[in-house]
């Protein structure tokens, strides 16, 4: 049902005339975020970064390897020592494709990730989860862009799909990594995935494990979400979101146990919807920072500052 709204709403928005400087500013946007990743790529070939968390030495050995086209596989594999209750390896394989003089492009990076318990075993049920997961997520992008290779056939076409990822939160209590896929066709589509591990368990969380049993997270975070979004329209034309609009069954109602979000370097909760999801198209990827105040009452002890 939501990959059917999200499809009715892309359409109806792809309807929609878009003020030129707005639609000239998102699409600086993506060009400006392309050609830094590509930077990014010409100069990642083997990465080592060495660390203190807790006290405990870590390290982190990446080997990348490039791959010209189709499936190709490298895998490069990294013992480190345990940090805290949970130790994280991240190696990964690049899917990179061109095809069709160059119009159609894919480059995917694809992590694997270990969990380890406090005596340094490996968490073989997280573990297989968590990758199992990161498998499913990437496999799935892949066949889209070779199935979109092959519906073009010799003919033109143009997609770039761009896949990075990146630990964006290491705390004492909380693990995460993110997914941005960019793709580009006639326009960008901006989405994100991301997941968690709660270092406490070493099991995988979604939002609502953030928080203590029974408890009506959903219903405060949610109201500030709308005053955030009422607030910036207010302060400015061009920001528009689907809340209190003349079609209520667009407008945005509540979070959900398992809405993306991610806890950043201040501490601050931050909930992220993808392109379309709570706002028109031109707008991207949105993200809104939650004031502990909000949830203090109701988060467990660790997750938040």
């Amino acid at each position: 049902m939501r990959d059917k709204r999200l499809e009715e709403m892309r359409e109806d928005y792809e309807n929609i005339r878009i003020p030129k400087e707005l639609r000239q500013r998102v699409e600086m946007g993506i060009r400006e975020a392309k050609e830094e990743k590509n930077m990014k790529k010409k100069s990642k070939v083997l990465v080592y970064a060495g660390r203190v968390v807790g006290g405990v030495a870590a390290a982190m050995l990446v080997i990348t390897v490039m791959a010209n086209s189709g499936a190709a596989i490298a895998h490069a594999m990294a013992k480190i020592p345990v940090i805290g209750a949970i130790a994280e390896v991240v190696t990964f394989r690049e899917y990179e494709s061109s095809e069709n003089n160059n119009n159609m492009t894919a480059n995917i990076k694809i992590p694997e990730v270990s969990v380890k318990n406090e005596d340094g075993t490996v968490n073989e049920e997280t573990t297989q989860k968590i990758n199992k997961s990161i498998q499913e997520y990437t496999d799935e992008i892949i066949a889209q862009y070779e199935a979109d290779v092959k519906a073009a056939g010799e003919g033109e076409g143009h997609m770039d799909v761009e896949l990075d990822y990146s630990v964006i939160t290491d705390s004492d209590r909380l693990f995460s990594i993110r997914f941005d896929q960019l793709l580009v066709m006639a326009s960008g589509t901006q989405m994100v995935k991301i997941y968690h591990i709660d270092k406490q368990t070493g099991e995988m969380i979604n939002l609502a494990g953030l928080f203590k049993e029974g408890v009506d997270f959903a219903g405060p975070i949610s109201e500030n979400i709308k005053q955030q979004m009422k607030e910036q329209m207010a302060a400015d034309e061009m920001i528009a979101y689907w809340v209190d609009g003349d079609t209520p069954e667009w407008d945005f109602e509540s979070v959900k146990e398992d809405t993306t979000f991610y806890v950043n370097e201040d501490g601050k909760l931050m909930i992220v919807f993808d392109e379309y999801e709570v706002a028109p198209g031109y707008m991207g990827s949105v993200e809104f920072e939650i004031p502990t105040e909000v949830v203090q009452d109701l988060v467990q002890e660790g997750f938040l500052k």
